[in-house]
């Protein structure tokens, strides 16, 4: 079996699926001290299968936490194929699992906490084979999130059950199966629970990247628009260490995520328009479009209906 596919889960297995996860391990750019501490983790975990779960307080989970768009999702996708991929190079079989967390809500009352034990009973079905077993849960703070913050007008018993439920399955989960390996991601770490937070063994900050990470992102997108245009030029200014044209405009990216910089190559394309070639000029040009828009955005504060309303002003 290759993949399993259900409305709760995506069922894949390695080596049969190592390419597709290798490729979102591969593609994001950070620091190699950070993959070695995540894998080092990994490992850490996985060696410690045999440990009582609750001699030492384990849930087996890793977090993923920091800005949008710097890479957790694809860096816990791709940390099944990097972990087979540690023994000598031969990948084991792997078992990975995508939990949709979304599809975990439901409008029937109790539907959302019967949905998490389904998921979770599936997750320890698929773990009665001997081999690791990967488990993504996606932002975790949609199951995860801070009771304290529920509000008492929106079916507040509900969300405290199906918090409750995933705590509750979370631990079950831990001590039939000491296989199991979680991988969390969230973009908003103090929206999740206390006892959520506690249950996580160890916590990895993906950062928004640094000069030199921002320079070798957008290098890496020009190198992938190289299929359809021209950008010799802007690539030849990006290997000059010392070239003052680019070095201005990754200074200028300063703040935003891996995301965000290969949105600017792309929008560089549009403004392209029918040109052949791509060059520093329309990148800067990106660029002061998009910050035109996203000031745009913060001043706006969502008030696009009320300035229609007024006229056109802006309030």
């Amino acid at each position: 079996m290759t993949r399993a596919d259900t409305d709760l889960l995506t069922v894949s297995w390695l080596p049969d699926q190592a390419d597709r996860l290798r490729a979102c391990w591969d593609t994001v750019i950070v620091p190699d001290e950070l993959r070695a501490l995540l894998l080092s983790y990994t490992r850490t975990l996985a060696r410690m299968a045999k440990v009582p779960a609750q001699a030492l307080g384990l849930r087996r989970s890793v977090l993923l936490y920091g800005p949008p768009g710097c890479g957790k999702t694809s860096l816990a996708r791709g940390l099944p194929a990097a972990y087979a991929d540690a023994d000598a190079g031969r990948p084991a079989p792997v078992l990975f699992l995508h939990v949709n967390t979304h599809a975990l809500f439901s409008g029937v009352r109790g539907g959302g906490q019967q949905r998490v034990l389904e998921a979770f009973a599936r997750i320890r079905e698929a773990a009665q084979s001997d081999h690791p077993v990967f488990v993504l849960l996606d932002e975790i703070e949609t199951l995860g999130t801070d009771r304290s913050s529920i509000s008492l007008e929106s079916n507040p018993v509900d969300a405290l059950f199906q918090v409750n439920a995933f705590m509750e399955s979370l631990d079950r989960c831990v001590e039939e199966c000491p296989g199991v390996l979680f991988v969390m991601t969230t973009n908003t770490p103090r929206s999740l629970d206390r006892a959520v937070r506690e249950r996580v063994d160890f916590a990895v900050k993906i950062p928004l990247p640094d000069a030199e990470a921002r320079s070798l992102i957008l290098r890496d997108a020009l190198g992938a628009l190289s299929a359809a245009y021209d950008v010799d030029s802007a690539l030849a200014a990006a290997r000059q260490v010392h070239d003052r044209s680019w070095h201005t405009l990754v200074t200028r990216t300063e703040g935003l995520s891996g995301r965000a910089l290969r949105h600017v190559v792309v929008l560089a394309g549009a403004l392209a328009d029918t040109s052949p070639s791509i060059g520093l000029d329309l990148l800067d040009a990106a660029l002061d479009r998009i910050f035109d828009v996203e000031e745009d955005l913060l001043r706006s504060g969502g008030n696009y209906v009320e300035a229609y309303q007024n006229g056109g002003k802006r309030l």
